[in-house]
């Protein structure tokens, strides 16, 4: 029986996606909230595109907390959510990043996340997205409706991307105001 290479491609993309959706399903999916605060429960962990990404919301599991202003959210999650391991972003955690379907994609889009104060608050990074508009619509899918967070978007390719978020030791600004990622 022979195969057509688009075939082929198609079932690897398959093997990835289901390697990935058991890893993230690995995690804890209804942990409390302290222990969401000591981080002490079972996360899924995956070694992707170069990346050590530890899974903290695997897709349609709850994600919720509260808000500055002592508001409780909860939302259900669309895609994976975690953070790449051996990074730190502006809040001095790791920097998060959500998984989406396209397992080959190259492109990485860089959300600058910004508060209900209008001050710059993170970053969000979007891989496994073919584009702009794709990875906008993913991420506002994982906040409550209305969620006006998203100031920026960059899109940028996964060396560039590599370069940045591995080169200097913390991420301060947004990255749109990083020149040499442009």
């Amino acid at each position: 029986m022979r195969i057509a290479i688009k075939d082929i491609n198609s079932l690897i993309t398959e093997i990835t996606n289901k390697e990935l959706n058991k890893k993230a399903n690995e995690a804890e999916k209804n942990p409390t909230e302290a222990q969401i605060q000591a981080g002490n429960y079972k996360k899924g962990h995956v070694n992707f595109k170069g990346f050590d990404i530890t899974i903290e919301n695997p897709k349609g599991s709850t994600r919720s907390g509260v808000n500055r202003n002592g508001t409780k959210w909860s939302i259900t999650m669309q895609n994976h959510y975690g953070y790449i391991k051996g990074t730190e972003g502006r809040d001095g955690d790791h920097v998060d990043v959500f998984i989406g379907p396209n397992l080959e994609s190259e492109k990485v889009f860089i959300v600058d996340q910004f508060g209900s104060d209008n001050k710059f608050d993170e970053h969000k990074v979007m891989i496994g997205f073919d584009s702009e508009k794709e990875a906008k619509e993913a991420y506002l899918s994982n906040y409550t409706k209305g969620w006006k967070g998203c100031k920026e978007i960059t899109e940028t390719s996964l060396e560039t991307f590599k370069k940045w978020v591995f080169g200097s030791p913390k991420r301060i600004k947004p990255y749109s105001e990083y020149i040499s990622n442009k």
